[in-house]
């Protein structure tokens, strides 16, 4: 700074001017704190990811949920991995981190949220230790979904974009993360039956979150948009509550006109079901699944997701 000296009569020496910190917009990200550190701008990464959720699990068959955000905490990984065990736990890889962001809830919630995903009533038959192959895919794809979630969440802060790299319920297979590393978890508790006292946990390295104080968070400008966010919200909400006709043709079976003119109550017409059928959405291709029985329910398991002109 240049100081433009003038011909004067000494006066008393003015006040320090504040030093303002090196990068002030790093300091909205990390705060020296009375012996520790502060993150402030997780705080709104913490309400925003707590209203994804949500979002996210009314959409998977439970619409009178609620999400609780309760206080941020840090505490060893080996101390809290072991309280939220038996869990299931999803790694993400999220540049420019230099660790893992991870996400863990109890084993027993997936079991729910599989059993309401198929029809059921989220009702536990029994406690067990692995997952089907059905619940391991349905865990993999939730991760999926959560980790967009958490990257809408950080999207006006930093330029997180978590990629989900593992999915396990053994915490020793989180790698990169040793048990005496310090952690800062958030907990957000579900709130309405049948998840009701539930907690799905969100947990940050301190030392990743310390390396990134010399990144550039995202300008405010960038952040602003010209859209009205209460508009953008109220249209967001609404368009997630649009219910679209879901329709699959089981079988086509053709029989002549005399064996049709002849049918009476109590014939059989002989089908043959595919092993693979076609799902449409609102008239269009958008899947083939299995046919099968989840919960003493008929059902199809979705094998694959349509590309292309029709599916965007």
């Amino acid at each position: 700074m240049t100081v433009r000296a003038k011909s004067v009569k000494a006066v008393a020496a003015p006040a320090a001017p504040a030093v303002e910190p090196a990068d002030t917009k790093a300091s909205l990200l990390l705060r020296k704190a009375e012996g520790s550190y502060a993150f402030p701008a997780l705080e709104g990464v913490a309400n925003q990811f707590a209203r994804s959720l949500r979002d996210l699990l009314r959409a998977l068959g439970a619409p009178a949920i609620q999400v609780e955000r309760a206080g941020a905490e840090q505490t060893s990984f080996g101390d809290w991995s072991a309280s939220v065990a038996p869990a299931i736990f999803w790694r993400y890889h999220a540049p420019p981190l230099k660790g893992p962001v991870l996400l863990a809830a109890a084993r027993p919630l997936i079991l729910q949220l599989v059993d309401i995903f198929y029809g059921g009533k989220g009702k536990l038959a029994g406690e067990r230790e692995e997952l089907t192959d059905a619940e391991e895919r349905f865990a993999a794809r939730l991760g999926r979904d959560m980790g967009l979630q958490l990257a809408a969440a950080w999207r006006d802060k930093l330029g997180l974009e978590p990629e989900l790299d593992c999915v396990t319920g053994d915490p020793a297979k989180l790698a990169a993360v040793r048990a005496d590393d310090d952690m800062l978890v958030q907990r957000f508790i579900l709130r309405g039956a049948p998840f009701e006292g539930r907690t799905i946990v969100c947990a940050y390295p301190v030392a990743a979150l310390r390396g990134v104080v010399g990144a550039e968070l995202l300008p405010e400008m960038q952040s602003a948009s010209s859209v009205d966010p209460l508009w953008s919200g109220a249209l967001d909400k609404a368009l997630r509550d649009v219910r679209m006709p879901v329709r699959s043709v089981l079988a086509r079976p053709e029989i002549s006109l005399v064996k049709l003119l002849a049918l009476e109550v109590g014939d059989i017409i002989p089908l043959t079901m595919p092993r693979h059928v076609p799902v449409t959405v609102a008239g269009r291709s958008f899947a083939f699944g299995s046919i099968g029985e989840a919960n003493g329910n008929a059902a199809i398991m979705i094998d694959h997701i349509e590309k292309g002109p029709d599916h965007d």
